[in-house]
């Protein structure tokens, strides 16, 4: 093990300090060799299991797609999460940062358009990219009922149907639900009313698309 070599290094150069910098440098290249034929070695079984995993092309992208614990990935992509979950190891002053999957993103010119109707087909069967959009949604559904505490599930129909009610749910949810006095004065009800889309979409600054900083105007 590389520790072990290390350890019998140290010892070596505290009795032979002139040969310091050659045998940092040996172990340095030994070191890399080594990790060279481990990286070899990995991505050989990276290989030999891609080649046995589901691949299709489809929604008209350049590249096939894999089929691996569930979704859909590029190549790129799937030899990124097996490196990861062969050799990431987690500390807890880790800090992952996500973004959107519309970060950064352009339209490929290699990409060709499908037919609505396709691309509706292979949605509802939950081929798309990412992995099936049904098993996304259950599983957060799930995860609602065993932890109820912890994550609130909610429906874009029933927010719709009762935005109010639903507003007072999410804010007990958050740990800030409204007093008697809030509510008896409308407090609920006029925030819902400031977030509507007729609220919103009469601003100034959804109209011109201008905001008025100080005397600096920003489009």
């Amino acid at each position: 093990p590389p520790y072990k070599r290390k350890r019998r290094v140290a010892a070596y150069l505290q009795s032979h300090p002139c040969y310091i910098v050659f045998a940092l440098i040996s172990l340095s290249l030994m070191e890399s060799h080594l990790e060279k034929q481990d990286r070899d070695v990995l991505q050989k079984s990276f290989e030999e299991m891609i080649s046995t995993l589901p691949k299709v092309n489809f929604w008209g992208l350049p590249l096939d797609l894999y089929q691996y614990q569930g979704f859909w990935i590029t190549l790129p992509f799937l030899q990124g999460a097996l490196s990861a979950q062969q050799q990431f190891q987690a500390q807890p002053t880790d800090i992952i940062l996500c973004s959107s999957l519309r970060t950064g993103y352009s339209k490929s010119q290699n990409t060709q358009p499908i037919q609505l109707d396709e691309a509706f087909e292979l949605f509802y069967e939950g081929v798309s990219m990412y992995g099936s959009y049904w098993d996304h949604v259950l599983g957060y559904w799930k995860a609602s009922l065993e932890h109820p505490d912890k994550l609130m599930f909610l429906k874009y129909e029933d927010l719709v149907e009762n935005t109010v009610l639903y507003l007072k749910k999410i804010a007990e949810f958050i740990g800030y639900p409204f007093s008697s006095e809030e509510q008896q004065e409308g407090v609920p009800e006029n925030i819902v009313q400031m977030c509507s889309f007729e609220n919103l979409s009469g601003l100034e600054v959804n109209k011109t698309g201008n905001i008025v900083k100080g005397k600096e105007i920003w489009s």
